[in-house]
């Protein structure tokens, strides 16, 4: 939260942002999740009292795993009916754990991850490691012990100013780059309804902070 807030300030000190005349009842921090291609998706957006807002896209797969020696066996969940699973077309990818560091390579490509939870005596890849994929996003893989490797990837992060216009909400991005766009928005029973594009499903959002813990 605390880099979501200093990403806004800093740009509120660059542009002389201060107060705005904005919709009370939609500012504040709002959660929601959406599916798309198998891929569970969610979105943490910030909107803030001053104009400012901070928006986070994390995308989450799940697949199986397991180890032969150095090659880690990994294949996509396809369906979980009773408490079985069915999984696709498995792949293989080289690991090399070194401490609490781990290389993937699968080709020419690599991933380097940290440990982020104590190591487990008899299973070295066991818990979250976290790292950086080739486009700087972060990168977390949570190894659980029935065999279910999560990866979760921040696929989005963006701020700048926003603003009602009717039924819409116009953004001005700065960070990553600038930018203009429109979303089209609606409440429903406390829910805010947002259609971020029209080829993707209506995301239902959840109030997490009310207006006056934001900014």
């Amino acid at each position: 939260m605390l880099v979501r807030h200093s990403i806004a300030l800093s740009i509120a000190a660059v542009f002389g942002i201060s107060d705005f005349a904005g919709d009370p009842d939609i500012v504040g921090r709002w959660t929601g999740e959406m599916t798309v291609g198998g891929a569970s998706s969610s979105m943490t957006l910030d909107l803030f009292k001053n104009g400012m807002y901070a928006r986070r896209i994390v995308v989450a797969t799940e697949l199986g795993w397991s180890v032969s020696g150095d090659t880690l066996i990994i294949a996509p969940l396809v369906s979980r009916t009773g408490g079985e699973s069915s999984y696709g077309k498995a792949s293989a990818v080289l690991v090399n754990i070194t401490g609490d560091q781990m290389v993937q390579s699968a080709g020419q490509k690599s991933l380097t991850l940290k440990r982020v939870t104590w190591p487990v005596e008899n299973s070295r890849i066991l818990g979250r490691w976290e790292g950086q994929g080739d486009l700087n996003e972060e990168v977390i893989q949570d190894f659980t012990a029935d065999g279910r490797l999560i990866i979760t990837i921040t696929v989005s992060r963006e701020a700048g100013r926003w603003a009602i216009d009717n039924d819409h909400i116009r953004w001005e991005t700065q960070i990553p780059e600038p930018g203009r766009k429109k979303s089209k928005f609606k409440f429903d029973e406390g829910k805010l309804i947002l259609y971020l594009a029209r080829d993707l499903p209506a995301i239902e959002m959840t109030r997490e902070l009310p207006a006056n813990a934001s900014r």
